[in-house]
C-alpha cells in the first residue's frame, strides 16, 4: 500500500503530492465559486482520466485511523515531521475528493436530482429524488461519462468501515504507479494512461449479503468499483484456487480437457490467477506464458504470491516479436491451446496487436489435435478481433465461416452495458459447435454425467402447473408435526429436513403426481435413468422475509414442487412469481393445500411478506440418489458425495464392482462445468453463444468404507443456520 514504509525514502514525495493536490483543488474551487459548472466538470474529468482518484485514495488511506474514535487519523509520532506530512496529505486528499463529489452533485441538481437520504444498501451511498418524484441511487447513469459515475461514487469510497477491529474501505489501494520511477507517485499520470498500473482491493457482496475482498490488477486508469481487472483474486483464497470472472472461467474451461500432456500458450499474465489455476488443474500440461511487462510479473509475485515455479514458465517478451520468431523457423512449435488475454482494464484489445500477421501466426501454431483451440478475449473490440481470426483461419486452413465462435456470458441478472464483460473469440482448425454435451464429452469422456435438466433459456418458456387442494388438512397437519419433531423444536422453525422417513407418507403420492405432470407437459424424466427426491424443505417465512432475486432457479434439479401449508389469509404478500418470456413477473394463485409444479431451471422468486407467516413445503426432483446429506447436494447421477451418510448403499447400487479400499474419483478436473445453458443470440449479422458455468466439486472417497465419525456427527448435529438455504443456490458468478 502507498504508505510511510514504501515512500519514506522518496525525497519530497509527500510535499510534491500535497502541492499537486492543492493546485487541483484551487482550480476546482475557483470555478465552483464562480458557478462555472461546465468548466469545473471539464477539469475534474480530465484529472480523473489521468488516474487522480487512485492517488487521492492512496493518500487518504496512508495514515492509521482509530475505529473507536470516528475513524480519526492516529498521530502515532507526536512532533514527527514526517508523520505530520502524512496527516496533512491525507487531509488535503479527503478535501479534494469531497470537492469532486460536490461538482458531481451540482451536475445532478442541474438535471433535477437532489440528495435526500443515505442508502440502506451501500455504506456511504446516497439516495436522490428527482423533481418528478422519482427515487434512485444511480440517477441518469446511462447518460453519464465513467468519470462522472466515479465522482458520484466518492461518498462510498471515502466511508471507512470496521471488520474484526480492522479499518476497511470499499476500495483499498495496495499499489499504484504512474509511469517512470521519477514520477511514479505523482497525482496524475503525465504519460499515456496505459502507463498506469494499480492493485486495488475491492469489497463486494453477493445476493446473499456475503462479502469478500477481491484484489485486482488494473492496467490503465481505474474506472471505479465495477471496473474490469486484468485479473482478480479473492484474498481469502490462495492464488489459483478459484476463478472470479466469467472470462477467466471460460478461458480455463475451454483450455483443459481430458487430453494428456497438452501444450498451452498464454499471452498476458494478468495477476497470475489464471496461470496458477491452470497449473493446479492441468498438472500434466506444458504451460508457456508471454508477458510484455516486467512490472506485471513483479506485481503478481509481490501482491498475489505467484509461486516461484510459475516464473520458470514466463517469458518477458513482446508477443509480436515472439510470433515473428516462431513463424520464421523451419518447424513451428505447436500448441493445443493458445490463450490471448491482453485487454486493458477498460476492456479494450491493444490496437498494436490488431493486425493479420499476429493472428495468422497464432492460428498456424495450433496443433493437429481435433480440440486444439485459439481463445481470444476480445473485450469490447469483438468486431475487429473476430474479423482477424476469421481471416486467419481462411488464410491458413482455407475455411469458410463457422470455425470461429463468439462466446459471451449468459446473464442471470440484469447488468448495465458498462458492466457486461466482452466476448471471447474461439477458433479451431475445422468447423465446430459447442454444446453442453460436446464439452462434457471432451472433458470427462465416458465418465460424463448429465443432470438431464432443461436448458435455462428453454425453461423460461414453460408454464407453472397448479394442482388445487393437492393435500388435505390432515396431510398438512402431519407435515407440521413431522417437521417440528425432526427439527427438534415446537417453536418457529425453518430449514432443510435432513432425512425422508416413513412419517412422510405423502411423499409417494407426491412423486406419482409429479411424474404424471411431467409426462403431460415436459417429459424431463424420460431423459434420465431414474428420478428421486433431491431435497425436502420446510419453509417458514415471517414478516419482511422474501426471495428477492427474480432470476433465482434450482440448479441441476429437474422439477420443483411447492406446497402451500399456511391457512388462507394468514399472511399478506409472499407471492410466488416466475419470470415469463416477455421479462415480466407473473404472480401465481397459491392457496392452502395447493401444489405448484414447475421446471426447476425456470426463474422464480417470492416477494416480501408484509405480515403474518408464510409456510411452504418445497421438494426438488433430480437424476440422482435420494440424498440424506445435510447440504444441498450437487453430486447428481451416480457421483459420490462424501457428506452423505447413505453413500455406502448408493455406492453398492451404482458401483457394484468396487472392492474395499478402492478409490473412486468423480473424474472432475475443474471446480465448475458447462451446464444450464448454451444459448444462441443473434445480433446483426453475427451469432453469439451465451455460456453459463455451474459450480461443482471434485472429490475422492473410498466408497465401501464407512463414513468417519466426525462426518456423521456433523451430519446429525449441523445447526439450522448452517444448513442449505431455504431455496437452493443458483448463483454461478463465483467462476
Amino acid at each position: 500500500m502507498f504508505s510511510k514504509t514504501n515512500i519514506a525514502d522518496k525525497d519530497g514525495t509527500t510535499k510534491r503530492l500535497c502541492s499537486q493536490t492543492t493546485s487541483l483543488r484551487t482550480r476546482l474551487q475557483e470555478h465552483i465559486d464562480r458557478d462555472e459548472l461546465s468548466s469545473a466538470i471539464k477539469i475534474a474529468e480530465a484529472s480523473i482520466a489521468h488516474d487522480c482518484i487512485v492517488t487521492l485514495l492512496a493518500m487518504m488511506q496512508s495514515v492509521d485511523r482509530d475505529p473507536n474514535n470516528d475513524f480519526r487519523p492516529i498521530s502515532t509520532y507526536s512532533g514527527d515531521e514526517n508523520n505530520q506530512a502524512f496527516l496533512e496529505m491525507a487531509d488535503v486528499a479527503l478535501l479534494t475528493l469531497s470537492d469532486l463529489y460536490t461538482i458531481a452533485e451540482m451536475h445532478l441538481k442541474s438535471r433535477g436530482w437532489h440528495p435526500v437520504d443515505q442508502s440502506e444498501k451501500v455504506s456511504g451511498g446516497i439516495v436522490y429524488e428527482h423533481d418528478t418524484g422519482d427515487i434512485s441511487e444511480e440517477p441518469d447513469y446511462e447518460e453519464m461519462s465513467w468519470q462522472m459515475k466515479l465522482m458520484l461514487s466518492i461518498p462510498v469510497l471515502i466511508e471507512p468501515g470496521c471488520v474484526d477491529g480492522e479499518v476497511v474501505w470499499a476500495a483499498t489501494v495496495v499499489h499504484y504507479e504512474h509511469g517512470t520511477q521519477d514520477n511514479q507517485f505523482d497525482l496524475e499520470c503525465s504519460e499515456q494512461t496505459s502507463a498506469c498500473i494499480s492493485v486495488i482491493d475491492v469489497l463486494k457482496s453477493d445476493e446473499d449479503g456475503k462479502s469478500s475482498r477481491l484484489r485486482g490488477t488494473y492496467n490503465g486508469c481505474w474506472q471505479g468499483l465495477y471496473a474490469d481487472a486484468l485479473g482478480e483474486m479473492d484474498t481469502s483464497h490462495s492464488i489459483g484456487e478459484r476463478l472470479e470472472s466469467w472470462t477467466d472461467t471460460t478461458l480455463a474451461g475451454l483450455s483443459i480437457s481430458n487430453k494428456e500432456s497438452a501444450r498451452i500458450l498464454m499471452i498476458g499474465l494478468g495477476c497470475g490467477q489464471l496461470v496458477s489455476f491452470l497449473q493446479n488443474h492441468a498438472t500434466d500440461a506444458e504451460l508457456r506464458v508471454l508477458e510484455a511487462s516486467q512490472s506485471i510479473v513483479d506485481i503478481a509475485v509481490k501482491y498475489y504470491e505467484l509461486p516461484t515455479l510459475a516464473l520458470d514458465n514466463i517469458d518477458i517478451t513482446d508477443p509480436i516479436d515472439y510470433v515473428k520468431r516462431q513463424c520464421s523457423q523451419n518447424q513451428v512449435v505447436e500448441y493445443d491451446t493458445i490463450i490471448v488475454n491482453v485487454c486493458s482494464s477498460d476492456d479494450v484489445f491493444p490496437n498494436h496487436l490488431l493486425n493479420g500477421q499476429f493472428f495468422n501466426g497464432f492460428v498456424s501454431m495450433l496443433s493437429n489435435h481435433p480440440t486444439a483451440t485459439l481463445l481470444v478475449n476480445s473485450g469490447v473490440s469483438v468486431d475487429a478481433v473476430s474479423t482477424l481470426v476469421d481471416e486467419a483461419c481462411k488464410n491458413i486452413y482455407g475455411h469458410r465461416s463457422g470455425h470461429a465462435l463468439l462466446l459471451r456470458e449468459y446473464l442471470l441478472r440484469d447488468h448495465t452495458t458498462s458492466e457486461d464483460e466482452g466476448v471471447i473469440v474461439a477458433a479451431r482448425r475445422r468447423e465446430w459447435s459447442l454444446t453442453v454435451e460436446d464439452w462434457q464429452r471432451e472433458h470427462y469422456g465416458e465418465n460424463a454425467q448429465s443432470s438431464g435438466a432443461m436448458d435455462v433459456a428453454n425453461a423460461q418458456r414453460t408454464q407453472v402447473i397448479r394442482l388445487e387442494k393437492f393435500l388435505s388438512l390432515e396431510d398438512i397437519e402431519m407435515i407440521h408435526s413431522t417437521a417440528k419433531e425432526k427439527l427438534g423444536s415446537n417453536e418457529a422453525v425453518s430449514g432443510a429436513l435432513e432425512k425422508h422417513t416413513d412419517a412422510w407418507k405423502v411423499l409417494q403420492r407426491i412423486l406419482e403426481a409429479v411424474r404424471q405432470v411431467d409426462k403431460n407437459n415436459w417429459r424431463l424424466f424420460d431423459n434420465v435413468d431414474h428420478v428421486n427426491i433431491r431435497v425436502v424443505e420446510y419453509h417458514q417465512m415471517d414478516e419482511y422475509g422474501e426471495l428477492a432475486d427474480p432470476r433465482h432457479y434450482d440448479l441441476n434439479s429437474l422439477l420443483t414442487m411447492d406446497i402451500m401449508l399456511s391457512e388462507d389469509g394468514s399472511f399478506e404478500g409472499g407471492d410466488l412469481q416466475t419470470e415469463e418470456v416477455d421479462g415480466t413477473l407473473k404472480k401465481h394463485e397459491f392457496r392452502q393445500g395447493d401444489a405448484l409444479i414447475f421446471v426447476s431451471h425456470k426463474y422464480h422468486c417470492v416477494d416480501r411478506v408484509r405480515s403474518g407467516r408464510r409456510n411452504v413445503m418445497v421438494l426438488e426432483f433430480w437424476y440422482g440418489p435420494e440424498r440424506q446429506c445435510s447440504h444441498r447436494c450437487e453430486r447428481f447421477g451416480s457421483e459420490i458425495c462424501v457428506k452423505d451418510p447413505g453413500q455406502d448403499s448408493y455406492t453398492k447400487q451404482f458401483h457394484p464392482d468396487l472392492k474395499q479400499g478402492d478409490v473412486i474419483s468423480s473424474s472432475i478436473l475443474l471446480p465448475f462445468r458447462l451446464g444450464g445453458s448454451v444459448s444462441v443470440c443473434k445480433e446483426e449479422s453475427r451469432e453469439i453463444l451465451e455460456l453459463l458455468w455451474e459450480p461443482c466439486e471434485s472429490s475422492e472417497v473410498e466408497p465401501n468404507k464407512p463414513l468417519p465419525d466426525a462426518i456423521r456427527e456433523q451430519t446429525d448435529n449441523k445447526a439450522l443456520s448452517d444448513a442449505f438455504a431455504c431455496f437452493g443456490d443458483s448463483d454461478s458468478d463465483d467462476d
